[in-house]
């Protein structure tokens, strides 16, 4: 069995101490102290892996098992956990910065280095994604509130697997101020494959031979497997041949390229970007995508609880149906608002369903695109008289043609400030006059509490008008948080014993019942984000359950899959 491990078996200060010596040893068989004897990664390993047992906080040691090649699923979350300790204990031995370095798989061609905390929500973020939990990267990226290009990266990444070619190029567009020649190559195969696939051929073959060309090698038989369907696109095959064939020679596992040339009809599917761009195919005359409408109802009806949101969604999906269908017998149709006010708790599914939507808009033909830009009060107010305006107006454009979703919209104009929100209200007024300017190309859905967003639609009387359709999301019950914490376990492959699940039923009526100001502790807590955090820190507690009981060369698939009741109790301990 391994010894104790965690400041609970032990006073704080000596388990402190012990992970100090821990980390030390582990730097000196990585050779990073001088002095000290060849490098021993196996070592190196060991004795990081020791330090982060007496202690999980020490943010430095879990980058030095990173640093040591461990990138297994329960070390990343140790890290993302005590990231903001991370830089503290190499500052103690003085350590110059960045000398103890990380490296995660981005799923982009390149490994972002880990340094700082800010690099581990990134890095873990990407791991996420590779994993398939876009949502939780979304998170991840969201909480870390980071503007710089490695998140930005992070972010482009995460656009790309939605396929929501608009969002990348807005995501990316400030690369071209970036330093790191690899990150911008992986940057510019993916603005190069974002504009082919809106049929921006000349700014797409530009960006992906500036991929192609550069010191990313990795990313070339992938650039030119693009670059050839743009040229098939445009009807020149001979060109786009040429292209496929370079990158099958380079890269003779990229199958994509080998169907390519095996069938000469495999083409891109272009969405449009504007007018003149090619059509997206497949959308009958009528202008409705029947297949699209029944993906959207499909989807919205395996979403967990929701009912009255559903019912309104599929209200909204009649009222638009039917209007079209009385405009085409020539019947007088009242002009209705697309606008949406979404109102109620966080982490009730406002941002999922704010995607449907958008999906759901141009399944019907009232959107050209089903892309939603995702915003909030930082991303559209300035920090100086006259830049609201500018700035607002940039992310408006990066939203036309689908949906402008506003998170917390009432931040937009705040209270309490001297004389006013003056720069919030620019914001407003700017946005205002484009939902004018642009009412057949611009969707806004703004979201937050109700008694928020009355507020909001008081301090301009504008904005009722706009938003006269509301959408009311209620706080998610004990039983369908438990639902969303097995979904959530099944997509990380994991499960809920009884004696867990139990558990977690009873934490989150214990949350649903505690009212305080009008509000559930369940919606304090952030209601499925809640139990996504939850269901992670009671993975941990199993990890290291097992680590401490278990020889390791025994456990099955059902060990390192089960939470047991007490990783819930722990985690629910730790979390309080």
């Amino acid at each position: 069995m391994i010894e104790g491990n965690i400041l609970s078996r032990r006073a704080p200060g000596e388990a402190r101490q012990r992970a100090r010596e821990y980390f030390v040893a582990g730097l000196t068989a990585a050779g990073l102290l001088t002095g000290g004897p060849p490098p021993d990664p196996h070592r190196a390993r060991a004795a990081f892996a020791r330090a982060t047992e007496f202690d999980p906080t020490l943010g430095d040691a879990w980058l030095g098992r990173v640093s040591a090649g461990d990138r297994s699923g329960p070390v990343l979350l140790g890290l993302y956990r005590a990231r903001e300790s991370i830089g503290a204990e190499q500052r103690r031995l003085g350590m110059p910065a960045g000398a103890l370095v990380g490296h995660l798989a981005s799923g982009m061609f390149i490994d972002l280095p880990i340094t700082t905390s800010t690099d581990v929500a990134a890095g873990y973020a990407a791991s996420l994604l590779a994993g398939g939990d876009v949502d939780g990267a979304e998170q991840v990226l969201n909480e870390s509130g980071d503007c710089g290009p490695t998140a930005a990266f992070c972010r482009g990444i995460l656009e790309v697997r939605r396929r929501r070619w608009r969002a990348v190029l807005s995501t990316l567009a400030p690369s071209s101020d970036w330093t790191d020649e690899y990150l911008c190559a992986a940057a510019d195969f993916m603005l190069g494959t974002a504009c082919v696939q809106l049929g921006m051929f000349d700014e797409g073959l530009r960006r992906l031979g500036n991929a192609e060309a550069s010191v990313l090698t990795t990313c070339r038989p992938h650039a030119l497997f693009t670059i050839g369907l743009a040229h098939r696109a445009r009807g020149d095959e001979p060109s786009a041949r040429a292209c496929l064939e370079e990158a099958y020679a380079l890269d003779s596992g990229l199958t994509d390229a080998a169907r390519a040339l095996a069938d000469p009809t495999l083409q891109l599917t272009i969405e449009r970007v504007d007018e003149t761009a090619p059509a997206t195919a497949v959308v009958p005359q009528s202008g409705v995508d029947e297949s699209a409408l029944r993906a959207v109802a499909d989807e919205l009806g395996a979403q967990i609880g929701l009912g009255p949101v559903k019912d309104q969604v599929e209200r909204l999906r009649a009222a638009v149906t039917l209007a079209q269908l009385r405009a085409e017998k020539g019947l007088r149709t009242q002009s209705r608002s697309l606008h949406l006010a979404f109102t109620g708790p966080p982490g009730t599914g406002k941002t999922t369903i704010a995607r449907l939507v958008a999906r759901l808009y141009r399944a019907l033909g009232l959107l050209a695109t089903d892309t939603v830009v995702e915003v909030s009060r930082r991303d559209l107010v300035g920090q100086h008289l006259g830049s609201t305006a500018p700035k607002t107006s940039a992310v408006i454009d990066s939203a036309l043609d689908g949906v402008l979703f506003i998170d917390e919209a009432y931040t937009l104009i705040q209270e309490g400030l001297a004389g006013g929100d003056a720069f919030g209200r620019e914001a407003v007024d700017t946005l205002l006059a484009r939902m004018e300017n642009d009412r057949d190309r611009l969707v806004v859905i703004v979201a937050g509490y109700d008694d928020e967003i009355d507020r909001l639609m008081a301090s301009n009387e504008g904005l009722a008008s706009r938003f006269a359709r509301r959408i009311k999301f209620t706080s998610y019950t004990p039983g369908e948080l438990i639902r969303i914490a097995e979904s959530i376990a099944g997509r990380r492959d994991a499960r809920l014993s009884a004696d867990a699940a139990a558990e977690l039923e009873q934490l989150f009526a214990d949350l649903y019942d505690d009212v305080s100001g009008g509000r559930r502790a369940s919606d304090v807590a952030g209601n499925g984000r809640f139990v996504r955090n939850i269901v992670e820190a009671a993975e941990e507690e199993r990890e290291l359950r097992l680590a401490r009981t278990s020889d390791l060369d025994t456990l099955t698939d059902a060990d390192l899959m089960t939470i047991t009741g007490d990783d819930v109790r722990a985690a629910r301990a730790a979390s309080i």
